[in-house]
């Protein structure tokens, strides 16, 4: 397995307060099933209008950011949908449509940009109930994800992602996500690839809000049987097998573990036809405090118009030894492939998200500089744990099954 060094990596200045990214949800209700969700499907949890923007506006109060994404549940179930995307627009950031994709389609695609949507994220795995693909696997599911980012390159300049959990059934399948994507960086702007946690009911923890235990059963996130937990450096190692020269340059750590990989940044420079290598620290370092510098906010999501201009990040070069290799292996492609001239480089970027871990002890580590804020009781909790604030009222703490029983 690979062994990847933070220490070698930009440690990403988000915080609490100044952040890329904020969570927003309208609604809690969805149309398909996904394994290891961490919302409950609720049919009745749609948000007004009002209440939208009033969420919207205590968490721009609370946070600087520069794209808010528009999740849920579904947020394309929402009747509302084009009237809050053209809030979130309004309001002076991205916004991002993080969905399944099930109800885009052309028409409600172009009422979308116009009411200013920068681009979508979409979840797709093999762990979806959805209609026409059950069984389907990862390989398959590639088709699916062609559909989508061919529906967004023919609107024009909207962002496109893919998100997708990685099970352990599924972690071989990774090359044949990371091989698609990579041979579409002009339609494909960002992959990001989630580790599976799922909360071991029958495990070794009991679990507690406050001094009160709970019946940890009732959140989405638990199963009944134990799970690999998968790390960002087994899926490192998996990316590797298609982008042998594949590094990553920027990270958050942990809430508990500083140096823990808990969301990990990889920019690679390539053509359709070939990849030349990736940025590096220093690169990235550049990029976020100067566009906070400039823009009072860090970075989180840019423009295919952005995206397909990757030559001019050979400029950073002078500053970042990553960068230098690439630009050599632009070079040589040159020489023995002259028409790649005439070929746009893009830059792309593919990450691994590597959720809650609960340690030994019990304590849990979390993403330090969580992107995925998002509004409860006037206040920001990790979108992630919000299903544990419904509940219980806030947020749940695991215990040692042999020390919660002196506890009872």
């Amino acid at each position: 397995m690979d062994v990847i060094d933070p220490g070698r990596l930009f440690r990403l200045p988000w915080t609490a307060a100044d952040n890329a990214m904020t969570w927003l949800e309208p609604t809690r209700r969805c149309n398909i099933t996904c394994d290891a969700c961490f919302a409950t499907n609720d049919a009745g949890s749609e948000k007004s209008l009002e209440q939208v923007a009033h969420e919207l506006r205590v968490m721009q109060n609370l946070r600087r950011c520069d794209a808010m994404l528009i999740a849920g549940g579904e947020p394309l179930t929402h009747p509302q949908i084009v009237e809050i995307v053209r809030l979130v627009s309004r309001s002076g950031v991205k916004a991002m449509i993080l969905t399944n994709g099930v109800l885009l389609d052309r028409p409600l695609l172009r009422g979308l940009k116009e009411a200013g949507a920068y681009g979508f994220a979409f979840h797709v795995d093999a762990h979806q109930v959805r209609h026409g693909w059950i069984g389907a696997s990862e390989a398959d599911l590639n088709a699916l994800r062609s559909q989508f980012a061919d529906l967004l390159y023919q609107q024009g300049n909207l962002c496109c992602a893919f998100n997708t959990t990685i099970f352990p059934d599924t972690l071989k399948d990774v090359p044949a996500i990371v091989g698609w994507a990579v041979k579409h960086p002009e339609r494909v702007h960002i992959l990001t690839l989630i580790c599976v946690r799922m909360a071991e009911i029958n495990g070794p923890f009991a679990y507690y809000v406050g001094n009160q235990q709970i019946d940890f059963g009732r959140t989405p996130y638990v199963t009944d049987h134990e799970y690999q937990h998968l790390t960002t450096e087994q899926l490192h190692a998996e990316i590797r097998t298609v982008l042998p020269e594949f590094e990553f340059c920027a990270y958050l750590g942990g809430t508990v573990q500083a140096k823990s990989l808990k969301w990990v940044l990889g920019s690679h420079l390539c053509t359709r036809q070939r990849s030349f290598g990736t940025m590096g620290a220093s690169s990235m370092e550049i990029l976020q405090n100067s566009y906070h510098m400039l823009r009072g906010r860090y970075l989180a999501y840019t423009s295919p118009k952005t995206t397909r201009h990757g030559r001019l990040t050979f400029l950073l070069s002078v500053l970042d030894p990553s960068l230098r290799k690439a630009l050599a292996r632009y070079l040589v492609s040159l020489v023995r492939h002259p028409r790649d001239i005439a070929r746009r480089v893009h830059v792309q970027n593919i990450s691994v998200v590597q959720p809650v871990d609960i340690l030994p002890n019990g304590e849990m580590d979390t993403c330090d500089g969580c992107p995925n804020k998002t509004y409860w009781n006037e206040r920001l909790v990790p979108a992630c744990r919000l299903e544990e604030y419904k509940l219980y009222g806030g947020p749940a703490h695991a215990v040692p099954r042999n020390i919660a029983k002196t506890r009872a």
